[in-house]
C-alpha cells in the first residue's frame, strides 16, 4: 500500500493499521443461514467474525453487523431483527468489543455478517513466524462441514449437530490471550485444517509433519465421513494436498469449518504449559504435530 499507516499482509486473517500509535486489525466475514434460529446463527456468524481478529491475538475493539433479512411480513422482520441485535450484542459485550453500527436489507434468505476491529497490545501474530520445530497446537475439534452437510441430508443424529453447534459458538477470546506468545497463529474455517496449515507454512517457510489421529474430531464426524459425506467445498480444498492418501480420517483435514477452533505454532518447550491452560480454560485443545525444515507441504508423522 502506499499508505504508510497500512502493514501489507497478504493472504492473513485481517489487515494491520496504524491508528494514533496503536496496532489495530480489521476484518469482516459474514455466513449464509443454516440454521432456523437466528439467535444461534447469529452467535455462530459472531464467533466465526471475531476469529480473525482473536488469530491475530487482538482484543476485539469494535464491530459493525451487516445483515440480509428474509422477505416477510414487517412485524417478523422487526422481531428477527430484534432477537439478532440482542444475541449479537451479547457475544461482542463479551468479547469485549461494541457494535458501533451497521446495515439492513432484505433478500431470498437470511445473512448474517460483522465487520470487526482489534486492538494489539503486543506485534499482532501473523502467518509468518512460525519456525522448524514448533509445536502446532488445535483448540477445537474438526467436523462442521460434514455434520452440516449432513443435517441438509438428513443424515446426522440430532445429538451431534447439536454438540457440534455448540463448538461453533464457542468463544475464543480465552484461547487467544493464551496463545498470544504464538510465533504464527490462525483461525481454521473455510480452507479446513489443512488449508489453513498451508497458510502458516508457506508464510512461514516451513514444511509440517501433522498427526492425524491427534487430530481432535466433532461427534459424529468420523461416522459421516466413511459414509461418504462431504462439504460442497472439499473437492476445491482436497486439491491443495492431493498427494496425501484418500480416507476419512484424513479427508477432515480438508472439511471446511465454521468458527472453527485457532491454530497456533508455538515454541516446543512452552507447549505442554500452553496445552494445560488451554485445558484448564476449557477447550479440548490438542497437540497435532510440528513444523519442519523444508517445502510448504504436510507430511504425516504419528507424533
Amino acid at each position: 500500500s502506499a499508505r504508510a499507516d497500512i502493514t501489507p499482509l497478504p493472504g492473513d486473517d485481517a489487515a494491520l493499521l496504524r491508528t494514533g500509535g496503536v496496532d489495530q486489525v480489521i476484518s469482516s466475514d459474514h455466513l449464509r443461514a443454516f440454521s432456523a434460529d437466528p439467535v444461534v446463527m447469529t452467535r455462530i456468524a459472531a464467533m466465526h467474525a471475531l476469529g480473525d481478529i482473536w488469530a491475530m491475538g487482538a482484543a476485539p475493539q469494535a464491530a459493525t453487523a451487516t445483515l440480509i433479512l428474509p422477505r416477510q411480513s414487517e412485524a417478523l422482520q422487526a422481531r428477527m431483527l430484534a432477537e439478532i441485535m440482542q444475541s449479537a450484542r451479547a457475544v461482542m459485550d463479551d468479547a469485549g468489543a461494541a457494535i458501533v453500527g451497521g446495515h439492513t436489507s432484505l433478500g431470498d434468505e437470511l445473512t448474517v455478517g460483522f465487520t470487526v476491529t482489534g486492538l494489539c497490545a503486543r506485534p499482532p501474530v501473523t502467518l509468518a513466524g512460525g519456525r522448524a520445530g514448533d509445536v502446532l497446537i488445535l483448540t477445537k475439534p474438526l467436523g462442521s462441514g460434514v455434520l452440516l452437510a449432513a443435517e441438509m441430508q438428513l443424515q446426522a443424529q440430532g445429538a451431534w449437530v447439536a454438540a457440534g453447534l455448540a463448538q461453533m459458538m464457542m468463544p475464543q477470546g480465552t484461547a487467544s490471550a493464551i496463545l498470544s506468545g504464538a510465533h504464527a497463529m490462525t483461525d481454521v474455517t473455510g480452507f479446513g485444517l489443512a488449508g489453513h496449515l498451508l497458510n502458516i507454512c508457506e508464510a512461514s517457510g516451513t514444511g509440517a509433519a501433522l498427526n492425524p489421529e491427534a487430530v481432535p474430531l466433532m461427534a459424529g464426524a468420523l461416522d459421516l465421513a466413511a459414509a461418504g459425506i462431504r462439504s460442497t467445498l472439499f473437492p476445491q480444498n482436497r486439491a491443495q494436498a492431493p498427494y496425501l492418501p484418500e480416507q476419512p480420517r484424513l479427508d477432515l483435514l480438508f472439511d471446511p469449518q465454521t468458527a472453527g477452533g485457532l491454530l497456533a505454532a508455538v515454541p516446543a518447550d512452552a507447549a505442554d504449559a500452553l496445552l494445560e491452560q488451554l485445558r484448564a480454560a476449557g477447550y479440548p485443545a490438542a497437540r497435532i504435530g510440528v513444523l519442519t525444515a523444508g517445502p510448504a507441504r504436510i507430511a504425516l508423522a504419528k507424533d
